[in-house]
């Protein structure tokens, strides 16, 4: 199928660049095969005229299974989501909450202007969970990584009741639904957090990934505690760490920690909204930069946060320049200038983001032989009265209704500003029915935080102490 989209001004190559041109784009088999003026070619004609083409934003961390339980987490620290979440709330989940979370989680993301997602799915309880979480992103029409999660979430009865289970049906997963790489989703491999289990689990787990030629992410670095242990080091003196990586927050790092993942060339996903709200600190993105990385960005808790990146980038912008600025105005001056760009940020959430995920030669920037994954941006509405310079537009000034229309691999998912056939209907009703359900297993949302028992929190540092004892002693510079 050819597609000639004319009319609109396309922000072409790297999009932190701000190169617009005012583009046609000839579309062929899900690629860009040709970008120029007046281009001629037997193909469809769509008019993109007032419009502003982007490429679709890339999301490195997100947990879309949570979607039916938007608005739980508001008022929550990262303490009361892991009690909520991870240990009550997933115990729940039937394997068709997990398909209506995924189906109208990827629709958010896609309604957003966010094609591609790295699905952190740690909520697998059982195969038939597996299978339907990945059936959701699937029929929504998402690009992305299914994250297979490697928690063990805490239910009576497990059907994985042993590691070896769990990692076997991983590999069934592989072979199943992931059996070549050249689909719009690919797999990977979902750590459980270092320490919640014993450490050689760790080590089938990334070996699983290795096994499985797929991508590694993992929580990094997220929580606070003087008996926190030095993730990274750990993993590097294990020989688990390597370049397809991708660790997520990492505020509690050491600066030897973020020395290692940078020269083991993994990558960093930040999620400025959680990170600032559930009390993880600020985002590393400066330290990332300083060592030469490339931060990206993820929505992570959709339970709490909104499924655009267009609010992550304004959070993460604004955060990090308010640090950077902070010690000036400590000291009664006033800063002479500021540390991170609005171009750099668009970068973070486009090709950044590809090339976390290893995809940057796929998506991440409108350029020929691409993925066709656009976002059409109407100059309609009164953000674009007047149109400014475009990155600082996209950035600073745009939001989700102002995204008309959204292609994943040559096929409009989302047109004139409304999701395509009718799945923002089914994914209303589906989402409703699973959030129903939700709440009466759990016997009513209050069940999910009830008093906690004293000294937990030093229970579980301790029982992180004993499953790492069987670990590589660790450098504690």
């Amino acid at each position: 199928m050819r597609t000639l989209i004319r009319g609109g001004k396309a922000l072409t190559g790297d999009p932190a660049l701000g190169a617009l041109e005012e583009a046609d784009i000839l579309v062929e088999d899900g690629r860009i095969a040709a970008l120029g003026s007046d281009l001629s070619a037997d193909a469809e004609v769509t008019r993109a005229d007032g419009s502003l083409i982007v490429p679709g934003f890339v999301d490195t961390h997100r947990h879309v299974w949570q979607t039916a339980m938007r608005g739980i987490c508001a008022d929550w620290t990262l303490l009361d989501y892991f009690r909520g979440i991870r240990l009550t709330a997933s115990a729940v989940y039937s394997p068709e909450d997990v398909y209506a979370g995924n189906y109208a989680g990827a629709l958010e993301a896609l309604d957003a202007g966010v094609t591609c997602v790295l699905d952190f799915s740690h909520c697998l309880i059982s195969p038939d969970h597996a299978d339907e979480a990945v059936r959701g992103l699937r029929e929504a029409g998402l690009r992305g990584v299914f994250g297979y999660g490697m928690f063990p979430v805490p239910v009576a009865e497990p059907p994985f009741d042993t590691v070896e289970k769990r990692l076997e049906d991983a590999r069934r997963v592989r072979i199943t639904h992931f059996a070549t790489d050249d689909g719009p989703l690919r797999m990977a491999v979902a750590l459980t957090e270092l320490g919640l289990v014993p450490f050689e689990t760790t080590v089938a787990e990334v070996g699983l990934a290795r096994e499985l030629d797929v991508l590694v992410t993992a929580h990094t670095g997220s929580v606070h505690a003087e008996r926190r242990p030095p993730e990274v080091d750990l993993l590097e003196r294990a020989g688990l760490l390597d370049s397809r990586q991708v660790h997520v927050h990492c505020n509690a790092c050491t600066e030897r920690e973020l020395d290692l993942l940078a020269g083991a060339g993994a990558s960093v996903s930040v999620t400025p909204e959680t990170e600032l709200q559930m009390g993880m600190g600020y985002p590393v993105t400066a330290k990332l930069l300083e060592r030469g990385m490339t931060p990206s960005l993820g929505c992570d808790i959709v339970s709490n946060n909104r499924g655009d990146l267009f609010s992550q980038m304004r959070i993460g912008l604004a955060c990090e320049r308010a640090r950077a600025n902070q010690p000036v105005l400590d000291r009664l001056g006033m800063p002479d200038g500021l540390t991170l760009t609005a171009a750099q940020i668009l970068h973070f959430a486009t090709l950044g983001g590809a090339k976390a995920l290893g995809l940057d030669s796929e998506i991440g920037s409108i350029e020929v032989g691409k993925a066709a994954d656009l976002v059409f941006l109407s100059s309609g509405g009164m953000s674009f009265a007047p149109a400014a310079e475009p990155v600082a537009q996209v950035v600073l000034q745009c939001g989700v209704g102002d995204v008309d229309s959204v292609m994943v691999a040559g096929e409009f998912v989302k047109r004139d500003g409304r999701m395509t056939g009718d799945a923002a209907e089914r994914a209303h009703r589906v989402a409703g029915e699973s959030r129903a359900r939700i709440e009466a297993a759990l016997g009513g949302w209050d069940a999910l935080l009830p008093d906690p028992p004293e000294g937990w929190f030093d229970d579980v540092v301790d029982a992180m102490a004993e499953n790492l004892a069987g670990a590589p002693a660790a450098n504690e510079e």
